[in-house]
Order: C-alpha cells, then sequence, then structure tokens
C-alpha cells in the first residue's frame, strides 16, 4: 500500500503530498503546539486511537483499494481529495503534533499494514473478496447505487 492512499488516474497522488503541499500556510500562521506525546510510539497510538482521523484514513484507504482493484470507478476529484486531507492533518495538529510527528505516522510501514488489514476485513464482512476485481465491481456499484457515505465518494466511468 502507498504512503497512504488516494489515487488518480495519471498517477498516485500520497497523503503526505497532499498534507505538504497544501499545509504551509497553515504552519506559518499557526499554533507551534507543544506535542502532546513525547514519543512517536505515543503519537502514533493517539492518532490511531482518534476516531475522527483512524475513520477518515480507513475512509480514504478503503477508496483508494477499491480505485486500484476496478478500473471502472474513480476516486472524487483532486479538490475534494485534498480538503479531505487537509481536514485530518488539521485535526491531528490541532491535537498539538508536529508535522514531523504526523508524516511518521503516515508513513509508517506498520500503520499502512494495520490499515490496509482492517480495508481488508471490512470487504471480507460486506462479501467481497478484496482482491477480485468483478467482486469489488461489483460492491463499488452497490454503495454507488445506495449513496451510501463511500459511494457518493465514487464514480463510475
Amino acid at each position: 500500500m502507498e504512503a497512504a492512499f488516494m489515487h488518480c488516474r495519471d498517477g498516485v497522488i500520497t497523503m503526505k503530498q497532499h498534507i505538504l503541499g497544501l499545509t504551509t500556510a497553515l504552519l506559518v500562521s499557526g499554533s507551534a503546539m507543544a506535542s502532546a506525546a513525547t514519543t512517536q510510539a505515543e503519537v502514533n497510538e493517539t492518532l490511531r486511537n482518534t476516531p475522527e482521523i483512524y475513520n477518515g484514513l480507513f475512509t480514504a484507504a478503503l477508496i483508494k483499494h477499491v480505485v486500484d482493484t476496478c478500473p471502472s470507478v474513480t476516486p472524487p476529484g483532486r479538490m475534494a481529495r485534498v480538503s479531505y486531507f487537509l481536514t485530518l492533518y488539521n485535526r491531528a495538529r490541532n491535537l498539538g503534533y508536529s508535522r514531523s510527528q504526523i508524516e511518521a505516522f503516515v508513513e509508517d510501514k506498520q500503520e499502512q499494514a494495520r490499515l490496509k488489514g482492517i480495508v481488508e476485513g471490512h470487504l471480507q464482512r460486506e462479501g467481497v473478496e478484496p482482491g477480485d476485481e468483478s467482486s469489488v465491481c461489483a460492491y463499488a456499484r452497490a454503495q454507488i447505487a445506495e449513496r451510501s457515505a463511500l459511494g457518493r465518494q465514487l464514480r463510475e466511468r
């Protein structure tokens, strides 16, 4: 799994690129709060256990998995993705974490593997074979038709 996720047809745009490329102004303008945790492990634990952040990452990872597996489905537009990740980034910053701490969490291979496992487990519970294109595409089409939270983020070509 890429360093955290969103995909566009002309190349992968990682979460890190979204966060880093669009938050310089926020870093300059704002809060140089002290970190609430002293180690990266504590930072990771807190971010992993903050539902607003981790559920957001899960949703983005699920979208990426669906888009990567089903070529007839596209992700939200670039501006929507940027806005989405900026919201998650700002939430982490509001908890007092630095840019480098957030980057380290996003880039952590164990966290990425953990999130990938959660996505695959979710799909399996939904009756979807995570690696099977037709199964994932059927799931995506059903989500789009239902206008579920996931389906509203996806478009069929």
